[in-house]
């Protein structure tokens, strides 16, 4: 009998589907006047990179250099970033769109990924974020888990580019997609408080 029940739990356990990865996505709290209010962000990093708590990565691909060009890195899956607009003629539009995906070559000629980043309790990300694929790019940084946009640039004529060269200042969080919760510019001092007290602790658990 106890074999038996053995025997099940083995295959319950197989049986579970495997999370080999951590989706990260942008919840917006403030969209600051210099900026658009359609920023989307999503961050997807494998489970055992978010199990080490945190993340210290530079990723350079140059594929019209040399070749390979591609970084082994298997900590970043993929960063997705762009602005959802309406063109003049009322159809739905993309703008700024940076699509990296790791193992894969550049969109454009180039992505260069810099990432300083800490995994948080309660499914923050907390850090320094820059992304460029030689079209748009980004330079993120939070205090305590709020994420402030330093600077945004395209060469594109839309979204943060030629018509609205001075794009900074959104707030708001880029959270484990399995936290619903909602995010208000109200609730960001809270959030920071918990943020800033859950990475000093984690600074004292790694203390020797």
């Amino acid at each position: 009998m106890l074999r038996t029940l053995s025997c099940l739990l083995a295959a319950a356990l197989v049986s579970q589907p495997a999370s080999a990865e951590v989706i990260y996505t942008w919840r917006q709290a403030y969209a600051a006047p210099t900026m658009l209010p359609g920023l989307n962000i999503e961050m997807v990093f494998s489970d055992a990179a978010v199990a080490r708590g945190s993340l210290q990565l530079e990723v350079h691909n140059r594929c019209y250099e040399t070749f390979p060009c591609i970084d082994e890195q298997d900590s970043l899956l993929s960063l997705r970033y762009w602005y959802e607009g309406v063109w003049p003629d009322g159809s739905a539009a993309v703008w700024n769109y940076i699509d990296y995906e790791y193992r894969s070559a550049p969109r454009y000629w180039s992505d260069y990924v810099n990432l300083d980043i800490r995994f948080l309790p309660g499914g923050l990300l907390d850090g320094s974020i820059r992304a460029n694929d030689s079209n748009s790019d980004f330079v993120m940084e939070s205090s305590g888990g709020v994420f402030t946009m330093l600077a945004a640039r395209s060469d594109e004529y839309f979204g943060c580019g030629y018509l609205n060269p001075d794009c900074h200042g959104s707030r708001g969080l880029l959270l484990d997609s399995r936290v619903a919760q909602p995010v208000s510019e109200p609730a960001l001092p809270a959030l920071a408080a918990l943020g800033a007290l859950a990475a000093w602790f984690g600074r004292r658990r790694r203390r020797p």
